[in-house]
């Protein structure tokens, strides 16, 4: 058990607000599968367009969504409702309000508290909103109705005023999830926790375009869409950013974070979690391989509590924050790979890399020459057997 926010969640597994948590279905599922909370599909007082879900997926590396349907208020109060009678989760309310005023915020998430959400989870991040309009005809083309999402979310003077009026209007934790289409998602941290934000939420969503195919005049790479916008990003390919922008926000505010982008595997929700994240928020993983990756990822984590003899979560969230430092500060350690040669089995892949000319293979096994080596460590990560290990000089 974890608690955040003043709420008791049976494990750090959330599912993010997506198509995963669009209708009753998903979230039956999603408790099913041991997921202890769920941030419901995007609400707007009134959607400004109605979409369907179009995805572009370059497997095995990154999603794009730049266009789907998301929820009028009416039914998220009652997917809310549903999922609040017929499971057991934890429900964030994912909310926006598109239009500049304040009020529109206020009455969002008072009508989601009312239908029974735990959480309000303000969407400063979307960048389907009027984010894709900005990043084509610039600041100027936005219109009355394109002020929610990452359009909010790139303002820390709005984060602060929208988190101030949804903290005066509902008595229920306030997290706001940001957009990182930022020069500094610290500075955008701050003014959430500065308007009273009980925590902040970060994964993925990096403004994104996809592959085409440039065999037909550089068709984007999408199915079913006449065309294409700019969209938000998901997939292993933002892991190691979210990793980052959780850090920065870790070392920068007093609140707690939920964090996510790329997750795959418990060990990548530890990893998230070191870097300071509170919970975990998953999305592709399980749009492209099914609920159980949400099963494996949480049996992971509390089999991992058990080996390492932690009492809680709480015992290595945030470990790795001790080893963050400015560049100027770090020192490179002397070192060389070294070689079993049991394990080798002569494929000369350590051998390729380009500006690398200390390993040379001798009657089909890999020799290191330790006075030739820059340290960099690809060869390690690259070998498919293991037959490489870093050696660190005395």
């Amino acid at each position: 058990m974890i608690k955040f926010c003043g709420v008791n969640f049976k494990n750090p597994m959330v599912i993010a607000s997506s198509p995963l948590t669009s209708k009753i279905e998903w979230l039956i599922e999603a408790d099913r599968h041991g997921a202890a909370a769920a941030s419901t599909k995007l609400a707007f007082i009134k959607q400004p367009f109605y979409g369907k879900l179009r995805m572009h997926t370059y497997r095995r590396n990154s999603s794009i969504i730049c266009y789907d349907r998301r929820k009028d208020m009416d039914e998220s109060l009652k997917l809310i409702d549903e999922g609040k009678k017929r499971t057991d989760l934890i429900l964030f309310a994912n909310i926006t309000n598109d239009d500049y005023d304040l009020d529109g915020w206020a009455y969002l998430a008072k009508a989601h508290e009312n239908a029974g959400a735990d959480l309000i989870e303000a969407n400063m991040v979307c960048p389907n909103v009027g984010l894709s309009t900005k990043n084509i005809a610039g600041e100027e083309s936005l219109s009355g109705s394109e002020q929610g999402g990452a359009v909010t979310g790139q303002n820390p003077e709005r984060i602060e005023a929208i988190t101030r009026t949804l903290k005066e209007s509902v008595d229920i934790p306030v997290v706001v999830k940001l957009t990182p289409n930022v020069d500094d998602i610290g500075v955008t941290a701050r003014a959430a926790e500065r308007g009273g934000a009980d925590a902040v939420c970060l994964a993925g969503a990096q403004t994104s375009l996809p592959l085409v195919d440039i065999y037909d005049e550089g068709r984007p790479k999408y199915y079913l869409l006449n065309g294409v916008s700019h969209g938000s990003l998901g997939g292993p390919s933002t892991k190691l950013m979210c990793f980052s922008h959780v850090a920065n926000i870790a070392k920068k505010t007093n609140i707690p974070i939920v964090g996510g982008g790329g997750l795959e595997s418990a060990e990548d929700c530890i990893m998230m979690m070191m870097w300071g994240a509170h919970l975990v928020t998953v999305c592709t993983a399980a749009m492209w391989y099914g609920w159980e990756v949400i099963q494996r990822q949480v049996r992971g984590m509390e089999d991992y509590l058990k080996k390492m003899g932690y009492g809680s979560y709480y015992d290595f969230i945030g470990k790795s924050l001790q080893y963050l430092r400015s560049s100027s500060k770090l020192e490179a350690l002397d070192g060389w790979p070294v070689v079993d040669v049991d394990k080798c089995n002569g494929c000369t892949i350590c051998a390729k890399p380009a500006h690398c000319d200390a390993i040379e293979m001798i009657d089909k096994k890999a020799v290191v020459y330790p006075d030739k080596c820059l340290g960099c460590g690809i060869c390690v990560s690259l070998c498919p057997t293991g037959a490489l290990t870093m050696h660190v000089a005395k």
